[in-house]
């Protein structure tokens, strides 16, 4: 079964809602997946949940068939962790992989349009245009969110 992981960053929480809805998608059209949320180790969280470190995520990547990477934008770039992600994942051969990118902004977006581009210089198949939302994640978001999913399902199957 093929596999996707669904990696990010966040500062609010919006962009881990954005990963739950493009897992639920992605796992409705018969993806195997996984949710990771970077953080500084790899940890178990209190109240549940899980952190991923930045290298723990980057053996995860290199074992997926596609990846999809989330990250608000903070002054003008990702959030720290995905930024050092995409700074690492250079090494690994990625190319000919499914990817895409998805996260909020608050005023201007910036964030999506740098994954896209460090995808397209790894070789990476990419979905395009990624999702870039401005806000609170609402309805039409989550649902946007969950069709992205499936866009990466459909995209895997034209592959095979």
């Amino acid at each position: 079964m093929a596999k996707l992981a669904v990696i990010y960053g966040t500062g609010t929480g919006h962009t881990g809602e954005m990963a739950e809805q493009i897992d639920d998608g992605a796992r409705s059209e018969g993806l195997e997946t996984e949710v990771i949320l970077l953080g500084n180790v790899t940890e178990d969280v209190p109240g549940g949940g899980r952190t991923t470190s930045v290298d723990d995520a980057l053996a995860i990547m290199d074992s997926a068939d596609a990846v999809a990477i989330g990250s608000s934008t903070y002054n003008m770039l990702p959030v720290v962790f995905v930024e050092q992600l995409l700074e690492k994942a250079g090494s690994l051969d990625l190319s000919g992989k499914v990817g895409t990118a998805f996260g909020p902004y608050a005023t201007r977006p910036k964030a999506v349009g740098i994954i896209i581009d460090a995808m397209k210089s790894w070789g990476m198949d990419v979905v395009e245009p990624g999702l870039q939302v401005s806000g609170a994640i609402t309805g039409k978001i989550r649902q946007e969110s969950r069709e992205l999913g499936e866009s990466i399902a459909r995209a895997l199957s034209g592959k095979r």
